[in-house]
């Protein structure tokens, strides 16, 4: 509050409480006459404010189109002979804003007094607040459309998976049993690809994404994916679709093979969903700086103004509900966010009705093998054993066949009590333990410091992790992921 002495008349200097959100807030007033005429204005608030502007036009001080918006707050204030509160903008500044009108003895306004302060730094935080809120309601609209999709995606295979193995169990049309035990292999595997990209773009998200580089040969690469891919005719139930894996001559690189292979599987598989005739071509090219992966397809095409989506998170080529094409739009995704952490780069070319070509470009520059890596072809796990403890005997007859596989040698047990009897009594033979008890039996803890005091064994788990428990060695996530298990194998037993 302050008194100030107009042309002999003292006038109050009062803002209103509703005016002000900050009672720490430096105020600026400036009186004027009628016709916009600065009587008196306070500087020591403003640094802008230096100049003596007395006897001038509010106008010289606004650019035309600001000194309008004042205008009508001044005219509204002088019709109402009210107090009246707006904000206006003053070349990259913004001010909140208060007019009083001052009557003289007869009733007729003298002056105005304008009360203003700046607001620019509010307005920053509100604007910033605005635009989280649309990205909180994209990110809401987004998850939303995601868990639709989700939800459809995978009853599709697990209606596919239960009602086959129903029938199969039912003991009726075994007739089919090839065709039904194929559709419940390739729901399965269809499930298990939705996870796998639903846990892969999670840990993407919280930076829990390793890369692991290691030596290996690209022809390796490509026979593993054809090993993978080779029913494609199958599964398109077309016999007129040619994959084909074109191999130059072989190449050694350092790289992540896991997550190249990934980046590949993600690709190939959206070119087959999208092919329905022609051929799907990969092969790659290298120089002494890169190499370049190309996946070339025959399918429908992606229209020029949609290149900019492709690799969106949960964006999709048809998201309608009666959509043609299986997919939750995480896959291309993923593969553009690996292709990042690799240091390469991802683009295609297509055209609409003729098919889409994807290239993956990756830096050859010398990169430091991981310490933990190892050449894939170089360790040998002939007479090695393995204990498993599982409760339930499909899952390790499951991970039996897979390490059998690799000409490991198997023992078994389904509880502690066993567990413990035959690692004391094949302790020296025994060279990993795999326990999946499923949290049934209550000392699973107590269970894995017994086995450590025995011999100090190395132990995975399927049941708790390694935050759950300081004992443990190494935990794989359910399902099986036959690769991430052949990497800690390749781990524990390096030369």
């Amino acid at each position: 509050m302050e008194i100030i002495n107009i042309n002999g008349t003292d006038l109050l200097l009062n803002v209103s409480n509703k005016f002000l959100k900050d009672a720490d807030v430096k105020i600026n007033t400036v009186v004027v006459q009628i016709d916009g005429t600065i009587l008196y204005y306070n500087s020591e608030h403003d640094k802008y404010l230096k100049e003596d502007f007395r006897n001038k036009k509010l106008s010289e001080l606004l650019n035309k189109e600001d000194y309008e918006e004042v205008r009508k707050l001044m005219l509204e204030s002088m019709f109402t002979g009210k107090e009246v509160i707006g904000e206006i903008k003053n070349y990259n500044r913004f001010f909140k804003m208060m007019i009083t009108p001052v009557l003289d003895e007869q009733s007729n306004i003298k002056y105005l007094i304008l009360n203003f302060y700046d607001i620019t730094k509010n307005k920053k935080i509100e604007n910033e607040i605005e635009q989280l809120k649309q990205q909180l309601n994209e990110s809401n609209s987004i998850k939303s459309t995601f868990l639709s999709n989700v939800s459809h995606e995978l009853k599709t295979p697990m209606n596919a998976i239960i009602g086959f193995s129903d029938i199969l169990l039912s003991g009726q049309n075994m007739d089919h049993l090839e065709r039904f035990l194929k559709s419940i292999n390739s729901n399965a595997k269809h499930l298990e690809e939705l996870l796998n990209n639903i846990l892969d773009y999670s840990r993407l998200e919280s930076n829990e994404f390793d890369i692991l580089y290691e030596n290996f040969s690209i022809h390796d690469l490509f026979d593993e994916l054809y090993d993978i891919f080779e029913d494609v005719n199958y599964k398109k139930n077309l016999d007129f679709v040619k994959l084909e894996f074109i191999k130059n001559d072989d190449k050694k690189i350092i790289s992540d093979y896991l997550r190249l292979k990934q980046i590949l599987y993600n690709i190939i598989s959206n070119s087959i969903k999208f092919t329905d005739r022609g051929y799907i071509k990969i092969s790659f090219s290298t120089s002494e700086q890169s190499i370049i992966f190309k996946i070339e397809d025959t399918g429908i095409g992606i229209e020029e103004n949609k290149f900019k989506y492709v690799f969106d998170r949960f964006w999709q080529y048809d998201s309608s509900s009666t959509k043609k094409y299986k997919g939750v739009g995480l896959g291309l995704s993923i593969s553009k966010r690996i292709v990042d952490l690799l240091g390469g780069e991802i683009y295609l070319e297509s055209t609409v009705g003729k098919g889409t070509t994807f290239f993956i470009k990756l830096s050859l520059e010398e990169k430091q093998e991981s310490e933990n890596s190892k050449d894939r072809n170089r360790i040998s796990f002939i007479n090695k054993t393995v204990l498993i403890v599982d409760e339930l005997p499909v899952n390790y007859s499951l991970l039996g066949m897979f390490l059998k596989s690799l000409q490991i040698n198997i023992v078994s047990t389904y509880n502690s009590e066993d567990a413990i009897r035959i690692y004391k009594e094949q302790k020296d033979k025994i060279d990993l333990i795999f326990l999946d008890l499923n949290l049934i039996d209550k000392d699973f803890n107590n269970l894995i410091k017994h086995l450590k005091k025995i011999n100090n064994c190395i132990i995975i788990s399927r049941t708790m992790s390694k935050n759950q428990s300081k004992y443990l060695d190494y935990y794989l996530k359910r399902p099986i992921n036959k690769e991430k298990l052949l990497h800690i194998l390749n781990e524990i037993w390096q030369e």
